[in-house]
C-alpha cells in the first residue's frame, strides 16, 4: 500500500527545506500564516499538499 507524495507528511526540518524557510519560522509562524499543522507521534508535521496549496495562495499578480 503506497503513499502518494501529496499525502505524505513532512517533519519540521523537511517542511522548512521544502519552503526554503527556517525551522524556527515553521514552529513560530506557520500557524499565523495559515499553514495547516498536525501534531502526532510527539512531533509537529505538515502535509505536502497543504504546503503546495499555501504556496499557490502566496502568488502575487
Amino acid at each position: 500500500m503506497g503513499c502518494s507524495v501529496s499525502s505524505r507528511f513532512l517533519g519540521v526540518a523537511e517542511a522548512a527545506e521544502y519552503l526554503n524557510m527556517s525551522q524556527r519560522w515553521m514552529y513560530r509562524d506557520s500557524r499565523r500564516h495559515g499553514i495547516p499543522r498536525y501534531y502526532f507521534g510527539g512531533r509537529l508535521k505538515f502535509k505536502v499538499e497543504d504546503l503546495e496549496r499555501w504556496v499557490q495562495q502566496q502568488k502575487v499578480s
